[in-house]
């Protein structure tokens, strides 16, 4: 099906008549009002009064490229390359998780609890499996004053970290380690604080899932092995053991069916304070504790 003209009516239209039988009406309405505000920069308020308006022909391939991996269930920002965090702009790929409202909390949870501490600065925060850097990035461009550093397995995220600390105008340290495996040299430093959102997702919850996430998001920073949901966390504790100060706090993601289980990991590792938190859908989702 061709798009009847490059009237902006018509583009909607077209949206409608491909998209329809794939999204429900309302989520279909914000992919388009999405889709306008990337190709053209129209917001949705706008879009209705300039419905007599026409598009040039690259805005009309754009278009056309979007409903195309729309039809198969690609999530928009992928098919864009970026994604919003935070008030942030972040670039996305096939290498790394779309940032997630979720982990917007974590951040915003720990920047509020050192802005309300006594941390004196300079202190310094490192970020275990940090995709696409949104966490790191973020915790420099509201605590200026952090040293941070992040650390991941994979070689594509970590280069598209680096440039999304660079699109944010923000100095971060990046650098290669498998924190199932670690490296004598990551021992070598320590810090104050230690923050991840660790592949928490079992096996047996792919069936669950949507096909938007199973088909292009890594499988490798959204599933731990087999049915141990707790792998990270034990590894990453046995790490923070070792490398944070004295006083030092850990913060993690959780997956909220398994939060009573990782809070008592913390207590049973020796972290003390330890407090699991609830997300905006009251589910458990935000876990720290401190040594």
């Amino acid at each position: 099906m061709k798009i009847a003209s490059n009237k902006i009516k018509d583009i909607v239209r077209f949206f409608r008549d491909e998209l329809g039988g794939i999204y429900e009406p309302e989520e279909l309405n914000a992919v388009i009002r999405y889709c306008f505000e990337e190709v053209m920069a129209i917001k949705g308020v706008q879009l209705d009064m300039q419905d007599e308006r026409t598009v040039s022909e690259s805005e009309l391939l754009k278009f056309n490229f979007a409903v195309k991996g729309l039809k198969k269930e690609k999530p928009l920002q992928y098919i864009f390359g970026k994604a919003d965090f935070y008030g942030m702009k972040f670039l996305v790929n096939e290498h790394v998780l779309i940032p997630r409202p979720e982990t917007e909390e974590l951040v915003h949870q720990l920047i509020n609890d050192v802005n309300a501490s006594a941390l004196q600065p300079p202190f310094s925060i490192l970020d275990i499996g940090t995709g696409s850097g949104c966490i790191p990035v973020t915790l420099k461009k509201h605590l200026p004053q952090a040293v941070v550093s992040a650390l991941d397995v994979s070689e594509e995220a970590l280069a598209l970290a680096k440039r999304n600390a660079e699109l944010n105008a923000v100095e971060v340290s990046f650098f290669k380690e498998d924190i199932l495996s670690p490296s004598a040299e990551l021992f070598s430093s320590s810090y104050d604080i230690i923050v991840s959102n660790p592949p928490y997702i079992c096996l047996s919850e792919k069936e669950q899932m949507k096909k938007n996430v199973l088909d292009y998001e890594p499988h490798l920073a959204l599933f731990t092995a087999g049915e141990d949901a707790l792998l990270f966390y034990r590894k990453i504790c046995d790490a923070a053991l070792k490398l944070l100060k004295p006083g030092g706090k850990v913060y993690f993601e959780i997956n909220a069916a398994f939060g009573p289980e990782t809070e008592q990991l913390l207590v049973a590792k020796g972290f003390k304070n330890v407090t699991l938190l609830k997300d905006m859908s009251d589910k458990n989702r935000i876990l720290r504790g401190a040594l």
